[in-house]
């Protein structure tokens, strides 16, 4: 009988995971991946809740020896990671991940790059890190399935489990203190849905924000060889039980050859993941019908049920609530108005002509589609004109491994992402850093990361006028 902890095999892999840079295929899932978070981070610097996040998760009192985005000085390990986090989740416009229903790197770069600030960690060290902690945010929240995301945040949950793996290659921990680092972020994850249920959207950066905290402190606590619970997924009193789930697949928890970090979707709009398929139908629909994209005829969009609990805000009055208002987003998009990453603004949200598209929306549930959830994310767009329906459905979101972004897209991305802060940004030295990352260049730093961003703030005139 094997008696071994559930997470063991996890934990065997994350600690001796090797990096090898002369993969090209991994150099290049990982530079993509590396580019993505750098450019939601630098993004996060010119979203309304900056100053607020950065006051509540940061003392001018502390000094340490890390970097926050946008700001002069240096942090403690902690804080400076758990900012880095929330900021970098502001915009929506962070990877995520189908099966998991989560959004890996926010929970797993952050963390890695702290350290590397602290302990002068080397590129391959810390790429190594990065892809074993996203192994763990994946296989975890997948494992977890979809029933535990309908009542939590997969992010948060997952995320402090994929924190510490990564946290733990990082500072090079052996099996032991790995299992031991993820059993202590079991005890500690949390990130419930309750805020969706007041309309507290602005709260759920700070769930990254903890996913991270509660990783960089599991492994540190197992550095200090305090012994985690080995088996705090399956224990009598571990996560299973506490969260009532029993229709976990254990073949997630088992890696394989090829890293997961493969299976990342890099977003292709700055909204909830739940509505990407739907928007690339309403995009499709609004380029081949633009009269009756545009016109008061009744529009269906059918997603499976968790987009509707997830994105189903009717009414949004802010940026933040249109984010997780499908109505919304496909109405924006029809008007062809999208809410793409420079076009959100709250400007759109109180466009009356989109308010008025919004009304001729009805987002109902397909089954069909709901039992397709989270392998897929199937999505029908419906507009029922005089003289006949015309229709779009997808199975894959732009950016999906099955459509992936190639480099020279993902650098036309980047642009357009990085034109949400409100601050200079040298985008050919962010490319050139994420390629030294990837590459395990031996002249490649964490800190020289945030060197790349002004710290001064452009003036509205100076941002139209670039």
């Amino acid at each position: 009988m094997n008696d071994e902890p559930e997470l063991g095999p996890l934990a065997r892999t994350c600690s001796a995971f090797v990096y090898d840079a002369r993969d090209d295929r991994l150099r290049a899932r990982l530079w993509t991946t590396v580019l993505d978070w750098t450019s939601a981070l630098f993004a996060g610097t010119g979203h309304g809740l900056y100053d607020a996040y950065t006051a509540a998760l940061l003392s001018s009192e502390e000094r340490g020896p890390c970097s926050v985005a946008g700001m002069a000085g240096h942090h403690p390990v902690s804080a400076a990671a758990q900012a880095n986090a929330a900021i970098s989740h502001f915009w929506e416009v962070d990877d995520a991940h189908r099966d998991s229903t989560s959004h890996p790197g926010i929970t797993v770069l952050p963390a890695v790059m702290a350290l590397a600030e602290a302990r002068n960690l080397d590129a391959q060290t810390c790429a190594a890190a990065i892809v074993a902690g996203i192994e763990t945010v994946i296989r975890v929240g997948s494992h977890f399935g979809a029933a535990h995301y309908g009542v939590s945040h997969t992010t948060a949950t997952a995320g402090s489990l994929g924190a510490a793996a990564a946290a733990a290659r990082a500072i090079g921990l052996d099996e032991h203190g790995t299992l031991s680092a993820l059993g202590h972020a079991g005890t500690q994850a949390a990130g419930l849905w309750a805020f969706l249920d007041e309309g507290a959207t602005d709260a759920k950066a700070f769930h990254a924000s903890t996913a991270v905290r509660n990783g960089i402190a599991a492994a540190r606590m197992a550095e200090a060889e305090i012994t985690g619970a080995h088996r705090v997924l399956e224990a009598p009193r571990g996560m299973r039980r506490a969260w009532h789930l029993e229709a976990c697949d254990p073949a997630w928890l088992l890696p394989g050859k090829d890293p997961l970090i493969h299976t990342l979707t890099v977003k292709g709009w700055p909204v909830c993941g739940q509505i990407h398929s739907a928007l690339d139908c309403a995009a499709a629909l609004a380029e081949a019908h633009p009269d009756l994209a545009a016109s008061d005829a009744p529009v269906t969009v059918e997603l499976p049920a968790s987009a509707l609990a997830i994105a189903g805000i009717a009414d949004p009055h802010s940026v933040a609530e249109a984010k997780f208002s499908t109505a919304f987003c496909i109405a924006a998009t029809l008007c062809g108005k999208p809410p793409s990453f420079a076009g959100l603004t709250p400007a759109l949200v109180a466009d009356e002509t989109v308010r008025a598209r919004m009304a001729t929306v009805d987002v109902t549930e397909e089954p069909a589609f709901t039992a397709r959830f989270p392998a897929e994310r199937p999505a029908r767009v419906t507009i029922a004109g005089e003289d006949g329906a015309v229709r779009d459905e997808r199975h894959f979101r732009r950016g999906d491994p099955e459509a992936p972004w190639d480099r020279e897209a993902m650098v036309e991305r980047t642009s357009a992402v990085l034109g949400l802060t409100s601050r200079t940004v040298d985008a050919g030295a962010l490319v050139a850093w994420c390629d030294a990352l990837s590459g395990a260049g031996s002249d490649w730093h964490a800190g020289a990361l945030y060197g790349m961003l002004s710290p001064e703030r452009r003036t509205a005139e100076e941002a139209m006028a670039l």
